[in-house]
Protein backbone atom coordinates (compact mmCIF):
# COMPACT_ATOMS: atom_id res chain seq x y z
CA UNK A 1 0.00 0.00 0.00
CA UNK A 2 2.85 2.40 0.84
CA UNK A 3 4.45 1.70 -2.52
CA UNK A 4 1.16 2.46 -4.29
CA UNK A 5 0.80 5.73 -2.37
CA UNK A 6 4.36 6.68 -3.31
CA UNK A 7 3.65 5.84 -6.95
CA UNK A 8 0.45 7.90 -6.97
CA UNK A 9 2.28 10.81 -5.31
CA UNK A 10 5.05 10.57 -7.89
CA UNK A 11 2.58 10.54 -10.75
CA UNK A 12 0.64 13.50 -9.33
CA UNK A 13 3.85 15.42 -8.85
CA UNK A 14 4.91 14.70 -12.40
CA UNK A 15 1.49 15.79 -13.70
CA UNK A 16 1.83 19.11 -11.85
CA UNK A 17 5.27 19.60 -13.32
CA UNK A 18 3.90 18.88 -16.78
CA UNK A 19 1.29 21.60 -16.28
CA UNK A 20 3.91 24.23 -15.56
CA UNK A 21 7.15 23.20 -17.14
CA UNK A 22 7.12 19.60 -18.31
CA UNK A 23 7.86 16.49 -16.21
CA UNK A 24 11.34 16.77 -14.81
CA UNK A 25 10.97 20.58 -14.66
CA UNK A 26 13.35 21.30 -17.52
CA UNK A 27 11.80 22.07 -20.89
CA UNK A 28 15.17 22.82 -22.40
CA UNK A 29 15.84 19.07 -22.48
CA UNK A 30 12.86 18.43 -24.74
CA UNK A 31 13.04 21.63 -26.78
CA UNK A 32 13.25 20.64 -30.48
CA UNK A 33 16.36 21.63 -32.31
CA UNK A 34 15.90 24.77 -34.41
CA UNK A 35 17.82 24.75 -37.66
CA UNK A 36 19.79 27.73 -38.87
CA UNK A 37 17.39 27.90 -41.83
CA UNK A 38 14.46 28.21 -39.42
CA UNK A 39 16.17 31.19 -37.82
CA UNK A 40 16.17 33.12 -41.11
CA UNK A 41 14.10 36.34 -40.51
CA UNK A 42 12.03 35.74 -43.65
CA UNK A 43 12.63 32.03 -44.11
CA UNK A 44 9.49 30.10 -45.09
CA UNK A 45 8.66 26.81 -43.35
CA UNK A 46 7.91 23.83 -45.55
CA UNK A 47 5.07 22.80 -43.25
CA UNK A 48 2.76 25.31 -41.54
CA UNK A 49 3.72 26.42 -38.03
CA UNK A 50 0.71 27.34 -35.92
CA UNK A 51 0.64 29.11 -32.59
CA UNK A 52 -2.18 29.96 -30.22
CA UNK A 53 -2.57 33.41 -28.75
CA UNK A 54 -4.61 35.01 -25.98
CA UNK A 55 -5.93 38.41 -27.02
CA UNK A 56 -7.76 41.41 -25.70
CA UNK A 57 -11.25 41.56 -27.17
CA UNK A 58 -11.36 43.55 -30.39
CA UNK A 59 -14.41 45.82 -30.17
CA UNK A 60 -13.88 47.55 -33.52
CA UNK A 61 -14.64 45.72 -36.73
CA UNK A 62 -13.63 47.53 -39.89
CA UNK A 63 -12.56 44.40 -41.75
CA UNK A 64 -14.06 43.54 -45.13
CA UNK A 65 -17.04 41.15 -45.12
CA UNK A 66 -15.91 37.61 -44.50
CA UNK A 67 -12.59 38.57 -42.90
CA UNK A 68 -11.90 37.85 -39.23
CA UNK A 69 -9.21 38.48 -36.64
CA UNK A 70 -7.65 35.15 -37.65
CA UNK A 71 -8.07 35.63 -41.38
CA UNK A 72 -7.51 39.02 -43.00
CA UNK A 73 -5.07 40.80 -45.27
CA UNK A 74 -2.46 41.28 -42.53
CA UNK A 75 -2.58 37.69 -41.30
CA UNK A 76 -2.67 36.28 -44.82
CA UNK A 77 0.49 38.21 -45.65
CA UNK A 78 2.39 36.47 -42.86
CA UNK A 79 0.95 33.06 -43.78
CA UNK A 80 1.82 33.54 -47.44
CA UNK A 81 5.39 34.66 -46.83
CA UNK A 82 6.59 32.43 -43.97
CA UNK A 83 3.85 29.81 -43.48
CA UNK A 84 3.09 30.90 -39.90
CA UNK A 85 -0.51 30.86 -38.73
CA UNK A 86 -2.13 32.21 -35.57
CA UNK A 87 -5.13 30.73 -33.82
CA UNK A 88 -6.98 32.71 -31.14
CA UNK A 89 -7.09 30.69 -27.92
CA UNK A 90 -9.42 33.17 -26.23
CA UNK A 91 -10.34 36.85 -26.09
CA UNK A 92 -10.87 38.82 -22.90
CA UNK A 93 -11.57 42.31 -21.59
CA UNK A 94 -9.37 41.67 -18.55
CA UNK A 95 -6.07 40.23 -19.69
CA UNK A 96 -4.35 40.24 -16.29
CA UNK A 97 -7.20 38.38 -14.62
CA UNK A 98 -7.42 35.85 -17.45
CA UNK A 99 -3.69 35.20 -17.44
CA UNK A 100 -3.56 34.90 -13.65
CA UNK A 101 -6.24 32.21 -13.89
CA UNK A 102 -4.44 30.51 -16.78
CA UNK A 103 -1.24 30.37 -14.74
CA UNK A 104 -2.99 28.53 -11.93
CA UNK A 105 -4.55 26.00 -14.33
CA UNK A 106 -1.51 25.74 -16.58
CA UNK A 107 -3.70 26.49 -19.61
CA UNK A 108 -1.44 29.09 -21.19
CA UNK A 109 -1.54 29.89 -24.92
CA UNK A 110 1.70 29.80 -26.91
CA UNK A 111 1.87 33.59 -27.17
CA UNK A 112 0.67 36.25 -24.76
CA UNK A 113 0.76 40.03 -24.65
CA UNK A 114 1.25 40.78 -20.97
CA UNK A 115 1.67 43.62 -18.49
CA UNK A 116 4.89 44.14 -16.54
CA UNK A 117 3.36 42.50 -13.46
CA UNK A 118 2.29 39.34 -15.32
CA UNK A 119 5.63 39.33 -17.15
CA UNK A 120 7.47 39.24 -13.83
CA UNK A 121 5.23 36.42 -12.56
CA UNK A 122 5.82 34.37 -15.69
CA UNK A 123 9.57 34.90 -15.39
CA UNK A 124 9.59 34.00 -11.69
CA UNK A 125 7.71 30.78 -12.42
CA UNK A 126 9.92 29.94 -15.41
CA UNK A 127 6.92 29.70 -17.73
CA UNK A 128 8.23 31.66 -20.73
CA UNK A 129 10.99 31.12 -23.27
CA UNK A 130 14.33 32.88 -23.41
CA UNK A 131 14.11 34.87 -26.65
CA UNK A 132 17.72 36.09 -26.76
CA UNK A 133 18.95 33.84 -29.56
CA UNK A 134 15.66 34.22 -31.43
CA UNK A 135 15.93 38.01 -31.33
CA UNK A 136 19.58 38.07 -32.33
CA UNK A 137 19.15 35.65 -35.25
CA UNK A 138 15.57 36.13 -36.45
CA UNK A 139 14.57 39.74 -35.77
CA UNK A 140 14.46 41.64 -39.05
CA UNK A 141 16.67 44.62 -39.75
CA UNK A 142 13.56 46.80 -39.55
CA UNK A 143 12.58 45.61 -36.07
CA UNK A 144 16.17 45.81 -34.81
CA UNK A 145 16.52 49.37 -36.11
CA UNK A 146 13.31 50.35 -34.35
CA UNK A 147 14.43 48.85 -31.04
CA UNK A 148 17.90 50.38 -31.44
CA UNK A 149 16.38 53.86 -31.68
CA UNK A 150 15.73 53.62 -27.91
CA UNK A 151 19.35 52.83 -27.14
CA UNK A 152 19.52 50.25 -24.35
CA UNK A 153 16.47 51.71 -22.61
CA UNK A 154 13.83 49.52 -24.24
CA UNK A 155 15.34 46.02 -24.24
CA UNK A 156 16.73 46.55 -20.75
CA UNK A 157 13.11 46.54 -19.55
CA UNK A 158 12.64 42.90 -20.65
CA UNK A 159 16.05 41.49 -19.79
CA UNK A 160 16.45 39.15 -16.85
CA UNK A 161 20.03 38.19 -15.96
CA UNK A 162 21.03 39.50 -19.37
CA UNK A 163 18.47 37.35 -21.23
CA UNK A 164 15.75 38.83 -23.44
CA UNK A 165 12.58 37.27 -22.04
CA UNK A 166 10.02 39.12 -24.17
CA UNK A 167 9.46 41.46 -27.09
CA UNK A 168 8.25 44.84 -25.83
CA UNK A 169 5.66 46.97 -27.51
CA UNK A 170 6.98 50.50 -27.80
CA UNK A 171 5.87 53.76 -26.30
CA UNK A 172 7.26 56.35 -28.70
CA UNK A 173 8.93 59.50 -27.46
CA UNK A 174 7.65 63.09 -27.47
CA UNK A 175 4.09 62.35 -26.38
CA UNK A 176 4.21 65.03 -23.72
CA UNK A 177 1.57 67.69 -23.11
CA UNK A 178 1.67 70.72 -25.41
CA UNK A 179 -0.14 74.00 -24.91
CA UNK A 180 -2.85 74.31 -27.59
CA UNK A 181 -4.02 77.88 -28.15
CA UNK A 182 -6.70 79.54 -30.27
CA UNK A 183 -4.43 81.78 -32.36
CA UNK A 184 -7.45 83.66 -33.68
CA UNK A 185 -8.28 84.61 -30.09
CA UNK A 186 -4.69 85.69 -29.46
CA UNK A 187 -4.87 87.98 -32.49
CA UNK A 188 -8.29 89.25 -31.48
CA UNK A 189 -7.07 90.49 -28.08
CA UNK A 190 -3.75 91.77 -29.45
CA UNK A 191 -1.68 89.37 -27.36
CA UNK A 192 1.25 87.12 -28.22
CA UNK A 193 1.77 83.39 -27.89
CA UNK A 194 2.96 82.56 -24.35
CA UNK A 195 6.39 81.38 -23.28
CA UNK A 196 6.74 81.65 -19.49
CA UNK A 197 4.38 80.49 -16.76
CA UNK A 198 3.32 84.09 -16.25
CA UNK A 199 2.59 84.42 -19.98
CA UNK A 200 0.31 81.38 -19.90
CA UNK A 201 -1.78 82.68 -17.01
CA UNK A 202 -1.82 86.22 -18.41
CA UNK A 203 -3.26 84.90 -21.67
CA UNK A 204 -5.90 82.83 -19.88
CA UNK A 205 -6.75 85.89 -17.77
CA UNK A 206 -7.12 88.06 -20.86
CA UNK A 207 -9.39 85.52 -22.55
CA UNK A 208 -11.65 85.40 -19.48
CA UNK A 209 -11.70 89.11 -18.73
CA UNK A 210 -12.47 90.06 -22.32
CA UNK A 211 -14.90 87.14 -22.74
CA UNK A 212 -13.22 86.52 -26.06
CA UNK A 213 -15.55 83.60 -26.79
CA UNK A 214 -18.48 85.99 -26.81
CA UNK A 215 -20.56 83.48 -24.86
CA UNK A 216 -20.49 85.26 -21.52
CA UNK A 217 -19.02 82.00 -20.19
CA UNK A 218 -15.40 82.00 -21.36
CA UNK A 219 -13.34 79.51 -19.35
CA UNK A 220 -9.62 80.08 -18.84
CA UNK A 221 -8.30 76.52 -18.97
CA UNK A 222 -9.73 73.02 -18.64
CA UNK A 223 -7.88 70.25 -16.86
CA UNK A 224 -8.25 66.58 -15.95
CA UNK A 225 -9.38 65.62 -12.47
CA UNK A 226 -5.96 64.19 -11.53
CA UNK A 227 -4.10 67.35 -12.66
CA UNK A 228 -1.67 65.31 -14.76
CA UNK A 229 -2.40 67.17 -17.98
CA UNK A 230 -0.92 70.24 -16.24
CA UNK A 231 2.52 68.58 -16.14
CA UNK A 232 4.17 71.45 -18.11
CA UNK A 233 3.22 73.86 -15.31
CA UNK A 234 4.75 71.54 -12.73
CA UNK A 235 7.84 71.01 -14.90
CA UNK A 236 8.40 74.76 -15.23
CA UNK A 237 8.76 74.75 -11.45
CA UNK A 238 11.13 71.77 -11.56
CA UNK A 239 8.43 69.40 -10.29
CA UNK A 240 7.62 66.02 -11.84
CA UNK A 241 4.58 64.41 -10.20
CA UNK A 242 3.81 60.70 -10.54
CA UNK A 243 7.29 59.97 -11.91
CA UNK A 244 10.42 58.46 -10.41
CA UNK A 245 13.27 60.86 -11.04
CA UNK A 246 17.01 61.12 -10.43
CA UNK A 247 17.71 63.65 -7.68
CA UNK A 248 21.00 64.25 -5.88
CA UNK A 249 22.38 61.04 -7.33
CA UNK A 250 19.52 58.91 -6.07
CA UNK A 251 16.12 57.79 -7.33
CA UNK A 252 13.25 59.72 -5.73
CA UNK A 253 9.50 60.04 -6.23
CA UNK A 254 8.64 63.33 -7.92
CA UNK A 255 5.31 63.93 -6.20
CA UNK A 256 6.84 64.34 -2.74
CA UNK A 257 9.63 66.75 -3.64
CA UNK A 258 9.66 70.37 -2.32
CA UNK A 259 9.29 71.79 -5.83
CA UNK A 260 5.74 70.43 -5.92
CA UNK A 261 4.61 72.81 -3.19
CA UNK A 262 5.33 75.94 -5.21
CA UNK A 263 3.57 74.56 -8.29
CA UNK A 264 0.51 73.58 -6.26
CA UNK A 265 0.37 77.01 -4.64
CA UNK A 266 0.33 78.60 -8.08
CA UNK A 267 -2.38 76.29 -9.43
CA UNK A 268 -4.47 76.95 -6.32
CA UNK A 269 -4.16 80.71 -6.84
CA UNK A 270 -5.13 80.42 -10.50
CA UNK A 271 -8.13 78.25 -9.62
CA UNK A 272 -9.25 80.75 -7.00
CA UNK A 273 -8.96 83.55 -9.55
CA UNK A 274 -11.16 81.62 -11.96
CA UNK A 275 -8.53 80.89 -14.62
CA UNK A 276 -9.05 77.11 -14.27
CA UNK A 277 -12.46 75.57 -14.87
CA UNK A 278 -14.17 75.65 -11.48
CA UNK A 279 -15.94 72.34 -12.16
CA UNK A 280 -12.98 70.41 -13.54
CA UNK A 281 -13.04 67.81 -10.75
CA UNK A 282 -16.61 66.72 -11.50
CA UNK A 283 -16.86 67.12 -15.25
CA UNK A 284 -16.98 64.05 -17.46
CA UNK A 285 -14.54 63.88 -20.33
CA UNK A 286 -17.41 64.60 -22.73
CA UNK A 287 -18.38 67.71 -20.78
CA UNK A 288 -14.79 68.92 -20.81
CA UNK A 289 -14.58 68.37 -24.56
CA UNK A 290 -17.86 70.24 -25.03
CA UNK A 291 -16.38 73.40 -23.47
CA UNK A 292 -13.69 73.41 -26.15
CA UNK A 293 -15.92 72.30 -29.03
CA UNK A 294 -18.57 74.91 -28.18
CA UNK A 295 -15.97 77.66 -28.22
CA UNK A 296 -15.80 78.51 -24.51
CA UNK A 297 -12.12 77.54 -24.14
CA UNK A 298 -9.19 78.75 -26.19
CA UNK A 299 -6.26 77.33 -24.28
CA UNK A 300 -5.59 73.80 -23.00
CA UNK A 301 -2.92 71.16 -22.58
CA UNK A 302 -2.98 68.06 -24.79
CA UNK A 303 -0.37 65.90 -26.60
CA UNK A 304 0.37 66.09 -30.33
CA UNK A 305 -2.50 63.76 -31.19
CA UNK A 306 -5.25 66.23 -30.30
CA UNK A 307 -6.58 65.97 -33.85
CA UNK A 308 -7.63 62.38 -33.20
CA UNK A 309 -9.87 63.48 -30.32
CA UNK A 310 -13.24 65.20 -30.40
CA UNK A 311 -11.54 68.56 -29.93
CA UNK A 312 -11.19 68.78 -33.70
CA UNK A 313 -14.96 69.31 -33.88
CA UNK A 314 -14.44 72.90 -32.69
CA UNK A 315 -14.19 74.01 -36.33
CA UNK A 316 -17.79 72.87 -36.81
CA UNK A 317 -18.91 75.38 -34.21
CA UNK A 318 -16.54 78.10 -35.38
CA UNK A 319 -15.09 77.69 -38.90
CA UNK A 320 -12.65 80.52 -38.13
CA UNK A 321 -11.01 78.70 -35.21
CA UNK A 322 -7.24 78.50 -35.58
CA UNK A 323 -5.51 76.12 -33.19
CA UNK A 324 -1.73 76.16 -32.80
CA UNK A 325 0.58 74.18 -30.51
CA UNK A 326 3.12 75.88 -28.27
CA UNK A 327 5.89 74.47 -26.05
CA UNK A 328 4.99 76.47 -22.97
CA UNK A 329 5.54 77.22 -20.22
CA UNK A 330 9.34 77.09 -20.29
CA UNK A 331 11.47 77.18 -17.16
CA UNK A 332 13.80 79.98 -16.06
CA UNK A 333 16.43 78.70 -18.51
CA UNK A 334 14.04 78.75 -21.45
CA UNK A 335 13.70 74.97 -21.51
CA UNK A 336 10.43 73.09 -21.97
CA UNK A 337 10.92 70.02 -19.81
CA UNK A 338 9.28 66.62 -19.79
CA UNK A 339 10.00 63.18 -18.33
CA UNK A 340 10.70 60.29 -20.70
CA UNK A 341 7.73 58.00 -20.17
CA UNK A 342 7.98 54.23 -19.92
CA UNK A 343 9.40 53.03 -23.27
CA UNK A 344 7.32 49.85 -22.97
CA UNK A 345 3.87 50.71 -24.22
CA UNK A 346 0.90 48.37 -24.30
CA UNK A 347 2.65 45.29 -23.01
CA UNK A 348 5.28 42.66 -23.68
CA UNK A 349 4.95 39.73 -26.08
CA UNK A 350 6.11 36.49 -24.47
CA UNK A 351 6.28 32.91 -25.71
CA UNK A 352 5.37 29.91 -23.57
CA UNK A 353 8.36 27.87 -22.55
CA UNK A 354 8.55 24.69 -24.57
CA UNK A 355 6.85 26.06 -27.69
CA UNK A 356 8.61 24.29 -30.56
CA UNK A 357 9.26 27.29 -32.79
CA UNK A 358 9.72 30.56 -30.85
CA UNK A 359 11.50 31.97 -33.88
CA UNK A 360 8.18 31.72 -35.77
CA UNK A 361 6.79 34.37 -33.44
CA UNK A 362 9.64 36.67 -34.36
CA UNK A 363 8.95 36.08 -38.04
CA UNK A 364 5.31 37.01 -37.52
CA UNK A 365 6.39 40.23 -35.81
CA UNK A 366 8.84 40.97 -38.63
CA UNK A 367 6.26 40.60 -41.39
CA UNK A 368 3.53 42.37 -39.44
CA UNK A 369 5.76 45.37 -38.77
CA UNK A 370 6.71 45.51 -42.44
CA UNK A 371 3.03 45.36 -43.33
CA UNK A 372 1.83 48.01 -40.88
CA UNK A 373 4.50 50.57 -41.69
CA UNK A 374 5.26 49.65 -45.29
CA UNK A 375 8.90 49.07 -44.42
CA UNK A 376 9.69 46.88 -47.44
CA UNK A 377 8.86 46.97 -51.12
CA UNK A 378 7.34 43.53 -50.72
CA UNK A 379 4.85 44.73 -48.10
CA UNK A 380 3.95 47.77 -50.19
CA UNK A 381 3.43 45.66 -53.30
CA UNK A 382 1.34 43.10 -51.42
CA UNK A 383 -1.09 45.75 -50.18
CA UNK A 384 -1.35 47.31 -53.62
CA UNK A 385 -2.12 43.91 -55.13
CA UNK A 386 -5.06 43.45 -52.74
CA UNK A 387 -6.92 46.78 -52.82
CA UNK A 388 -10.31 45.18 -52.10
CA UNK A 389 -9.05 43.59 -48.90
CA UNK A 390 -8.10 46.79 -47.07
CA UNK A 391 -10.00 48.19 -44.08
CA UNK A 392 -13.53 49.28 -44.93
CA UNK A 393 -13.13 52.78 -43.44
CA UNK A 394 -9.98 53.46 -45.50
CA UNK A 395 -8.02 54.13 -42.30
CA UNK A 396 -4.40 53.20 -41.69
CA UNK A 397 -3.93 49.60 -40.64
CA UNK A 398 -3.43 49.39 -36.90
CA UNK A 399 -2.15 46.47 -34.89
CA UNK A 400 -5.54 45.10 -33.77
CA UNK A 401 -6.34 42.68 -36.64
CA UNK A 402 -2.81 41.28 -36.93
CA UNK A 403 -1.55 37.87 -35.81
CA UNK A 404 0.14 39.39 -32.76
CA UNK A 405 -1.52 42.71 -31.88
CA UNK A 406 1.68 44.50 -30.95
CA UNK A 407 2.95 47.84 -32.11
CA UNK A 408 6.60 48.77 -32.47
CA UNK A 409 7.80 52.09 -33.79
CA UNK A 410 10.84 54.35 -33.67
CA UNK A 411 11.46 56.37 -30.53
CA UNK A 412 11.76 59.46 -32.75
CA UNK A 413 9.01 58.49 -35.18
CA UNK A 414 7.21 61.83 -34.79
CA UNK A 415 10.23 63.65 -36.16
CA UNK A 416 10.74 61.09 -38.92
CA UNK A 417 7.07 61.33 -39.87
CA UNK A 418 6.99 65.14 -39.87
CA UNK A 419 10.27 65.48 -41.78
CA UNK A 420 8.98 63.00 -44.37
CA UNK A 421 5.88 65.13 -44.97
CA UNK A 422 7.84 68.40 -45.09
CA UNK A 423 10.40 67.03 -47.53
CA UNK A 424 7.67 65.87 -49.91
CA UNK A 425 5.84 69.18 -49.54
CA UNK A 426 8.94 71.20 -50.39
CA UNK A 427 9.88 69.03 -53.36
CA UNK A 428 6.35 68.59 -54.61
CA UNK A 429 7.05 64.87 -54.96
CA UNK A 430 4.25 63.02 -53.17
CA UNK A 431 5.66 59.66 -54.28
CA UNK A 432 8.52 60.05 -51.81
CA UNK A 433 6.19 59.85 -48.81
CA UNK A 434 6.29 56.57 -46.90
CA UNK A 435 3.21 54.59 -47.89
CA UNK A 436 1.53 54.55 -44.47
CA UNK A 437 1.85 58.37 -44.27
CA UNK A 438 0.14 59.23 -47.54
CA UNK A 439 -3.20 59.90 -45.75
CA UNK A 440 -1.50 62.58 -43.66
CA UNK A 441 0.22 64.14 -46.66
CA UNK A 442 -3.03 64.39 -48.58
CA UNK A 443 -4.73 65.97 -45.57
CA UNK A 444 -1.90 68.49 -45.35
CA UNK A 445 -2.23 69.44 -49.01
CA UNK A 446 -5.99 69.71 -48.79
CA UNK A 447 -5.77 71.92 -45.70
CA UNK A 448 -3.26 74.17 -47.43
CA UNK A 449 -5.74 74.54 -50.29
CA UNK A 450 -9.03 74.87 -48.39
CA UNK A 451 -8.15 75.74 -44.80
CA UNK A 452 -10.92 74.94 -42.30
CA UNK A 453 -13.31 74.19 -45.16
CA UNK A 454 -11.98 70.63 -45.18
CA UNK A 455 -13.98 67.91 -43.45
CA UNK A 456 -13.35 67.55 -39.74
CA UNK A 457 -11.34 64.32 -40.02
CA UNK A 458 -9.01 65.86 -42.59
CA UNK A 459 -8.61 68.83 -40.27
CA UNK A 460 -7.80 66.52 -37.36
CA UNK A 461 -5.19 64.71 -39.45
CA UNK A 462 -3.57 68.03 -40.33
CA UNK A 463 -3.73 69.28 -36.74
CA UNK A 464 -1.95 66.24 -35.32
CA UNK A 465 0.46 65.34 -38.07
CA UNK A 466 1.60 68.84 -39.01
CA UNK A 467 0.95 71.24 -36.14
CA UNK A 468 1.26 68.66 -33.34
CA UNK A 469 4.26 66.70 -34.61
CA UNK A 470 6.12 69.90 -35.44
CA UNK A 471 5.78 71.27 -31.93
CA UNK A 472 6.43 67.92 -30.27
CA UNK A 473 9.98 68.26 -31.59
CA UNK A 474 10.57 71.86 -30.52
CA UNK A 475 14.34 72.52 -30.16
CA UNK A 476 13.74 73.89 -26.65
CA UNK A 477 12.47 70.50 -25.48
CA UNK A 478 14.52 68.85 -22.74
CA UNK A 479 13.64 65.21 -22.13
CA UNK A 480 14.65 63.98 -18.69
CA UNK A 481 15.18 60.23 -18.19
CA UNK A 482 12.96 58.66 -15.55
CA UNK A 483 14.67 57.00 -12.61
CA UNK A 484 12.51 53.85 -12.62
CA UNK A 485 9.66 52.31 -14.62
CA UNK A 486 8.86 49.00 -12.99
CA UNK A 487 6.89 47.64 -10.04
CA UNK A 488 8.22 46.61 -6.64
CA UNK A 489 6.77 44.04 -4.25
CA UNK A 490 5.43 46.63 -1.81
CA UNK A 491 3.90 48.59 -4.69
CA UNK A 492 1.60 45.66 -5.36
CA UNK A 493 0.17 46.02 -1.87
CA UNK A 494 0.31 49.73 -1.12
CA UNK A 495 0.64 51.74 -4.33
CA UNK A 496 -3.07 52.07 -5.06
CA UNK A 497 -3.74 53.63 -1.66
CA UNK A 498 -0.74 55.94 -1.97
CA UNK A 499 -1.91 57.11 -5.40
CA UNK A 500 -5.38 57.78 -4.03
CA UNK A 501 -3.89 59.80 -1.17
CA UNK A 502 -1.78 61.75 -3.64
CA UNK A 503 -4.61 62.56 -6.04
CA UNK A 504 -7.01 63.57 -3.28
CA UNK A 505 -4.44 65.84 -1.65
CA UNK A 506 -3.49 67.55 -4.92
CA UNK A 507 -7.13 68.19 -5.77
CA UNK A 508 -7.93 69.60 -2.35
CA UNK A 509 -4.98 71.99 -2.50
CA UNK A 510 -5.72 73.16 -6.06
CA UNK A 511 -9.41 73.69 -5.29
CA UNK A 512 -8.70 75.53 -2.04
CA UNK A 513 -10.28 72.85 0.13
CA UNK A 514 -6.93 72.51 1.90
CA UNK A 515 -4.08 74.97 2.33
CA UNK A 516 -0.81 74.43 0.51
CA UNK A 517 0.69 73.53 3.91
CA UNK A 518 -1.30 70.31 3.69
CA UNK A 519 1.36 69.19 1.21
CA UNK A 520 3.87 68.72 4.05
CA UNK A 521 1.43 66.49 5.93
CA UNK A 522 0.82 64.51 2.75
CA UNK A 523 4.55 63.90 2.29
CA UNK A 524 4.90 62.73 5.88
CA UNK A 525 1.92 60.37 5.56
CA UNK A 526 3.08 59.10 2.16
CA UNK A 527 6.49 58.18 3.51
CA UNK A 528 5.13 56.59 6.69
CA UNK A 529 2.47 54.45 5.00
CA UNK A 530 4.67 52.73 2.45
CA UNK A 531 6.40 55.44 0.44
CA UNK A 532 9.78 55.10 2.14
CA UNK A 533 9.62 51.32 1.90
CA UNK A 534 8.82 51.48 -1.81
CA UNK A 535 11.51 54.10 -2.43
CA UNK A 536 14.13 51.84 -0.85
CA UNK A 537 12.99 48.97 -3.07
CA UNK A 538 13.16 51.20 -6.14
CA UNK A 539 16.68 52.30 -5.24
CA UNK A 540 17.79 48.71 -4.76
CA UNK A 541 16.28 47.60 -8.09
CA UNK A 542 17.77 50.60 -9.90
CA UNK A 543 21.24 49.82 -8.57
CA UNK A 544 21.26 46.24 -9.81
Amino acid sequence: MDKRRKLVSLLLGCMMLIVFSGCGGDNDQVQPQISEQDYEPYGKYESPVEFTIGRNTNHVNNLPPGDTIENNLATRYVEDRVNVKAKVAWETDDMDQKLSLSMTTGDLPDVMLVSREIFNQLVDNELIADMTEVYEKTASEGVKNIYASYGDLLLDQVKVDGKIMGLPMTNIGNQHQLLWVRKDWVDKVGAKLPESVEDVWDLARTFVEQDVSGTGKTVGMVMDSNAMNFTPVFAAHGAFPMNWIEKDGQVAYGSVQPEMKQALAELSAMYKEGLIDKQFAVRSNEEKEALVINGQVGILFNPWWIGYTNYKDSIKQDPDAVWVAVSAPVDENGKFKTIRQDPVGGGIVVVKKGFAHPEAIMKSVNLTTDFLYSLTDDAITYKKEHPDEMLTDASRWNNDPTQIPMQVDYDDVLKRYYDDLMKADESGDASSVQEDRVVSFRAFQEFKDKGNAVDVNTYGEYLSRIEGQREANNPNLEVIPAGFYGTTETMKLKWANLQKLEEETMLKIIMGQASVEEFDKFVETWKRTGGDEITNEVIQMSNR
